[in-house]
């Protein structure tokens, strides 16, 4: 992302990387974002794919964001079909989810998970 920042002339390029799902609202970088948009250090936030900052409520955030004089660049658009988009935010869902009713039960988790790969897939 760094490379395709600095081909379009961002300028100044900060990199804020969180390893999680978008689904976690608390992120730590995810947060840190949303505080340095709200005190307008931001003028463009370049990702490339608009699950990688929010699973649900992309739109919210980017009018959010624009009302701070923020623009959200998404790179990648439409290089999955809605089928396999709907089949990921599934298996992401039921994902979280399953983490959050098994707990610490790796195997539970995985039967889970797996069961609903077969179920979609």
């Amino acid at each position: 992302m760094a490379d395709y920042a600095e081909e379009k002339g961002c300028g100044e390029i900060r990199m804020l990387i969180d390893v999680g799902s978008g689904l976690n609202e608390k992120r730590k970088n995810f947060l840190k974002l949303l505080e340095m948009v709200t005190e307008r250090k931001v003028s463009k936030v370049v990702v490339a794919y608009e699950d990688r900052l929010t699973w649900f409520g992309f739109e919210t955030l980017n009018r959010m964001f624009q009302a701070f004089g923020t623009a959200i660049e998404v790179v990648n658009h439409g290089e999955k079909t809605p089928q396999e988009e709907l089949v990921e935010d599934l298996i992401t869902i039921v994902s979280r989810f399953a983490g959050k009713l098994y707990g610490m039960r790796p195997h539970k988790y995985k039967e889970v998970v797996e069961g609903v790969r077969k179920l979609v897939g």
